[in-house]
This record gives C-alpha cells, sequence and structure tokens, in this order.
C-alpha cells in the first residue's frame, strides 16, 4: 500500500512549522495569457470590421469636357494677376464645413484636396480666363510687372444644413499704370441647393465662386 507524500514543513522565525504553499500549475497561466491574447485578437477583427469609409477628396474646379484651343499670346498681351484669395481663418483649411446656428460642423468622411483659399482663387482665376482669351490671367508667379492684379477679399462664406448659402466679399483691381484709378466693389450673394452629400456642399460653393468671378470680372477695364 502506497502511502501518500507528506508536504515538507517550513520552518517560521517563531520556530513554529507551518505546511509549505502549493503553486499553480504552469499549464494555468499559460491558459491564461492566450485567453488575453484571444481577446486581443477578436477585437482588433471587430475593429477592422467597422473600419470607416474611404476619405473623399474635392474640388472646387470642375475639368472641362473638352480640351478648349486658345489662340496664342503675342509678346504684347495684357496680364491680369489673380492674387490669392482672402478668407475667415476657420475656413481656410481643407476641411468641408456646414453651418448649424452658431456651430460648424466638419464633414468626417470628405476634404477639400486643397485649402479653400487656393481652390477659390484658382476657381476664379479659371473663370475670368474663359471671357479673356487673348489675355493671360494667372494666379502664379510672373517674371515681370502684370497689367493689372485683382486682390479678391471674402469676409463671410456660408452653407448651413437647409442648404442656404452666403458670400460676402470685396475685391480691387490695382493698375499697373499710377494714371489709372483703382477700382473696387463688393457683392453680396446668396443660393440655395441641395446639402444631403458632400458632393452636394462642394456643387452650390462652387456655384457661389463662379458668380462672384463673374462678377468681378464685369469691374475689370479694358486693359489695352
Amino acid at each position: 500500500m502506497t502511502r501518500p507524500t507528506a508536504t515538507p514543513a517550513v520552518a517560521h522565525p517563531s520556530g513554529r512549522l507551518s505546511s509549505a504553499p502549493q503553486h499553480a500549475p504552469m499549464g494555468r497561466g499559460r491558459m491564461r495569457g492566450m485567453g488575453r491574447l484571444a481577446t486581443v485578437l477578436a477585437g482588433c477583427a471587430l475593429l477592422a470590421g467597422c473600419a470607416s469609409p474611404p476619405l473623399r477628396l474635392y474640388t472646387l474646379g470642375m475639368p472641362a469636357d473638352q480640351e478648349s484651343q486658345r489662340p496664342r499670346l503675342s509678346s504684347r498681351a495684357a496680364t491680369i494677376a489673380i492674387s490669392r484669395a482672402v478668407i475667415p481663418d476657420y475656413l481656410d483649411s481643407q476641411d468641408m464645413l456646414v453651418r448649424r446656428g452658431e456651430e460648424i460642423v466638419r464633414s468626417s468622411r470628405s476634404r477639400w484636396a486643397t485649402r479653400l483659399s487656393l481652390g477659390i482663387t484658382d476657381l476664379i482665376t479659371n473663370e475670368i480666363s474663359s471671357y479673356h482669351p487673348n489675355e493671360l490671367i494667372t494666379d502664379q508667379p510672373l517674371t515681370d510687372v502684370a497689367t493689372m492684379r485683382v486682390q479678391v477679399n471674402i469676409s463671410r462664406f456660408d452653407v448651413d444644413e437647409n442648404g442656404q448659402a452666403t458670400l460676402d466679399a470685396n475685391w480691387a483691381v490695382l493698375p499697373s499704370d499710377p494714371n489709372k484709378p483703382l477700382v473696387r466693389d463688393r457683392a453680396q450673394l446668396h443660393d440655395t441647393g441641395s446639402v444631403g452629400t458632400d458632393a452636394d456642399v462642394a456643387a452650390l460653393m462652387r456655384r457661389m465662386v463662379i458668380k462672384l468671378a463673374d462678377q468681378v470680372n464685369t469691374s475689370l477695364p479694358q486693359a489695352r
């Protein structure tokens, strides 16, 4: 008959003897570690399944359906320089914003492809250029002095959640010839449209900037 194995005794500083503590088998700790790892992996899989859709990028300008054939510029062609548009600081980013009362709501799904002030400047330049095929209309650096320079300042550009759009702007046309007068003007523009998607918001803002560019163009004096 086999006798049970005795538990070794441990001597305490007081001189009393007590049984040695029983230790859990090593396999049990490994199982707890594997359980934690499985929980982490399951959480990662859940996050991957709930990943947000890809970010969409928008521009204010629209590509032309067909390449327009513009005449070659002569060496004496007038040059109109479009300075970078000035807009409120909170708008001058790549965020697509819609106003909700006093709150500004940023889209989590879409952004502008560039800073909004650059997109506005580019669209104004392209729209004015369509009216002056024989002149150089540019927002790029020039090697010589432009015939005139256009500065557009936008003090308000809001699209609210109900589809109401408002744009307040003023602009100046500064001729390089000091004998020609400085031209100043301003406009308050309104429009309505759908804002159900970020593409709708981009289209509404595009229409507003084109309206502004058309008004700026009517203020340009004869270049030559």
